[in-house]
């Protein structure tokens, strides 16, 4: 018999008598000890996991008792022990979250309760911003300050609890930068997270025990969430029909996880708003709408709320758009589903961007100003440094005349800027570089506000903060380490020798003789590429130096693949859909035009004017811009990359966005032509002589490459591809199988292949890619009466499939 006893403070009677009689006793080793359980029949619990598969090889009869903290019940072992099949009995305690708000004299039945205990953090900040009572089991080895600093600006009050129920418990009520502040921290603890301070007023009678009060987060500056911070989200679920069921299990499986409710939708509807991030509701919009208009409190604090169809063709953002996430959470699924997504969001329908969508951290009137460019009128873009911003609408320049809002792109601390004359929203880019340097072993806190006081004396905020550079002796510095991470920067590392040849303004032969170079902050930061603005200052344990990284545009040369769009990648689909100007041959112009931004221009030129449309590119991306200059297949094969680095990017950011090449896409219809070594040889005299070409083809077929032949035959050209065939064709089978792929998945698609004695080059043009096999190349039947091409690979374990081996 296995029995769970919930265990906070002193042990009472009944669990020492429990003890007393046990086989077996599982529990952390403080626990045991101050039982006096005997080593040969206590098992130690470090991992759940381990000691749990202990206890389940023990005998059935064995007389078993675990030892949890608090409520066993409440994140605790018995969980664990359920879904392996067991059933324990349970003696319940008050948990420590309990205990906690008991201390300070509140109600938590409407609290929210998050464990961070060997997780992500990340929950915890996004409940403390969105409830109003929310409560943390911390994880002893991180510090508090990862809790505290996302909420500084939230007027948050902290609640303490230490080591509830021992004789040295200690609970204490502070601000978030007391909190941070604190070194003496005694484990384990429970930290509370309030909108007020406990002895304030709180309207215990407005309070709805079954939906959490919400708190509304003021206007501070926050970040987009990222397509990656989609996978930390909690997303729930919500159906009530078959149909709906499979399609919510293919969205868990593509999202990697969800929380399913799967019972009467009014009552699943409302817990998911309460408990999600997001929430995918497979009922009718109407239904949604109704049971989700009394709990609406905030676009800044609901879930965003996402509604599909019944059968599964339109997926519609209902609520939280932008803020909340369902805009991109409904574009996501519709691109898996196969089905549309309808976004309603003004600047989403008109193709203007959302202030508060750009990745980069904001503050001030986002609706106002929204608003003045929704309606068309002249808001004046002011950007302290060409920093790239994607397509916006005519209305908005920066030399507006008469504008009524305004849009400032900057570095420096919005809170140190001159009053706005006009409704304003700033915008603060990743544009500056820290390099800091420390004494061992000096905190996180003392770095911190040695940073925070470099930037505030230059009028620079750290929201702009792009990353934080040091030597190399520093690499494993904890409180620089975790400075890093509380910012969402790279820590980025120099060897000591490659700095000591920078040029600095205040070099130390004090640093030198230490750590290998006179300088270690203002080193590392021209080393990372960024224009010293601030020479380094020094209190009594760092040093610290500012750069901003040169404003630069950004040229993405852009692979469309074979132009099936469904063989476009997503990063080249967003680099088009982001860009202010796209760029490139007219045809490939047009293949892509619905996804270009309506604030965008296009610049498509005729074939032979590539010099010209790659000089444009060039240097719209050298006035600031993001550019998107797109070409077929792979950019960097027999197309726009090479000529484009070749003519001069220097100043600029590139970008090569990989596509399907054409060879890849022949070989994908073909069966697996390309399966072992193969040559890529273009048959264009244009940039190549013939002599060349020809001495590549001998090369290729003495080595019985497989080979792939581009620009094969022109109607100027006839005699090359005869030529080829006859020089391959000098070293392999007369059988060997020469295949003709034309315009490969696009609609006009075609595919010949004939042994290189019967292979006729009038099948060929330009638009057509030839591959000739080496001599194992081989036709094989599959399908129904069909053939497809292999060259073998010749793997071992073959032989024992086709012996019967395997």
């Amino acid at each position: 018999m296995i029995t769970v006893h919930g265990h906070l403070g002193a042990p009472s009677e009944e669990l020492r008598r429990a003890v007393a009689a046990a086989s077996v006793v599982v529990g952390g080793r403080r626990h045991l000890d101050e039982l006096a359980v005997p080593e040969d029949k206590r098992i130690v619990l470090g991992g759940l996991t381990p000691a749990v598969e202990k206890i389940r090889q023990l005998p059935e009869d064995t007389d078993v008792v675990i030892l949890a903290s608090g409520d066993p019940l409440w994140f605790g072992v018995v969980r664990k022990l359920r879904s392996i099949g067991l059933r324990p009995k349970v003696v319940t305690r008050a948990s420590s979250v309990a205990e906690a708000f008991a201390r300070i004299g509140l109600p938590w039945d409407d609290a929210i309760t998050v464990s961070a205990h060997g997780r992500p953090i990340d929950a915890a900040i996004t409940a403390a911003r969105r409830y109003a009572k929310v409560a943390v089991m911390t994880d002893p080895r991180e510090p508090l300050s990862q809790l505290t600093d996302p909420l500084a600006g939230l007027d948050r009050t902290f609640v303490l609890a230490e080591r509830l129920g021992e004789d040295d418990e200690r609970v204490r009520i502070m601000t978030g930068e007391q909190l941070a502040a604190v070194e003496d921290v005694r484990n384990p603890n429970v930290v509370l997270v309030l909108e007020r301070h406990p002895d304030a007023e709180w309207d215990e009678t407005a309070v709805d025990t079954t939906a959490p009060r919400r708190v509304a987060v003021p206007e501070v500056a926050v970040e987009r969430l990222t397509a990656n911070a989609l996978a930390e989200l909690t997303v729930g679920q919500v159906f009530s029909s078959e149909a709906a069921r499979a399609r919510a299990a293919q969205i868990d499986e593509l999202l990697g996880g969800t929380r399913i409710y799967d019972g009467p939708a009014t009552e699943g509807l409302r817990q998911a708003f309460d408990e999600c991030d997001l929430v995918v509701s497979h009922l009718a919009i109407g239904a949604t709408t109704r049971i989700l208009a009394p709990l609406l409190d905030s676009k800044k604090t609901d879930p965003g709320v996402v509604v599909i169809d019944q059968g599964g063709h339109f997926v519609v953002p209902l609520l939280g758009g932008h803020v909340g996430g369902a805009n991109e959470l409904a574009e996501k699924l519709s691109e898996a589903l196969g089905a549309t997504a309808v976004l309603t969001t003004a600047t989403d329908s008109l193709g203007i961007p959302a202030l508060d969508t750009l990745g980069w951290a904001h503050s001030g009137d986002v609706a106002g100003v929204t608003g003045a460019m929704l309606d068309g009128r002249s808001v004046r873009l002011v950007r302290d440094q060409p920093w790239p911003m994607p397509p916006l609408p005519a209305n908005v320049t920066e030399d507006a005349a008469s504008p009524v809002a305004e849009i400032l792109v900057t570095d420096r601390d919005a809170s140190q800027l001159p009053a706005a004359e006009l409704p304003r929203v700033v915008l603060h880019p990743r544009s500056l570089v820290v390099g800091m340097g420390c004494n061992r072993g000096t905190s996180e806190k003392i770095l911190r506000a040695h940073l925070e006081a470099t930037l505030a004396s230059a009028g620079l905020t750290i929201h702009s903060v792009a990353a934080l550079t040091s030597v190399d002796a520093k690499a494993r510095e904890g409180g620089l380490i975790r400075l890093a991470k509380h910012l969402g920067v790279p820590f980025v590392c120099y060897e000591a020798a490659e700095l000591a040849g920078i040029e600095v303004p205040t070099p130390s032969e004090v640093v030198a003789s230490e750590v290998g170079t006179p300088s270690v902050s203002e080193a590392s930061v021209i080393r990372r590429g960024a224009e010293l603005i601030v020479p380094k200052t020094k209190c009594p344990d760092a040093t610290c130096a500012i750069g901003r990284v040169p404003a630069r545009g950004e040229l993405r040369v852009v692979g469309l693949g074979p132009g099936h769009r469904d063989l476009l990648t997503p990063m080249a689909k967003q680099a088009i859909e982001t860009a202010r100007y796209v760029v490139g041959y007219i045809p490939y112009v047009r293949q892509i035009r619905d996804l270009v931004n309506p604030h965008a221009e296009t610049h498509a030129t005729k074939m032979g004017t590539e010099e010209q449309r790659t000089a444009f590119a060039i240097q719209k991306a050298r006035e600031g811009h993001p550019v998107a200059f797109v070409c077929s297949g792979d950019p960097a094969i027999y197309a726009m990359a090479s000529p484009t680095l070749e003519i001069g990017t220097e100043g600029i950011d590139v970008r090569i966005i990989p596509g399907v090449t054409a060879e890849l896409a022949a070989s994908a219809l073909l069966g697996a032509p390309l399966g072992h070594d193969h040559v890529t040889i273009s048959l264009s005299d244009l940039h190549t002589s013939w002599e060349d070409i020809e001495r590549r083809l001998q090369a290729a077929a003495e080595g019985d490459f497989v080979t792939v032949l581009y620009n094969p035959r022109s109607r100027k050209r006839v005699a090359h591809l005869p030529r080829a065939l006859e020089i391959l064709g000098a070293h392999r089978p007369a059988d060997v199988p020469v295949m003709a792929v034309y315009e490969a998945f696009r609609p006009k698609q075609r595919i010949r292949w004939a042994p290189i004695s019967e292979f006729n080059p009038e099948w060929v043009d330009m638009h057509t890619i030839v591959i000739v096999g080496s001599s194992t190349t081989k036709p094989v039947a599959t399908g129904v009466g069909e053939t497809a091409i292999v060259t073998p690979r010749d793997y071992q374990w073959m032989g024992k499939i086709q012996g019967g081996n395997c």
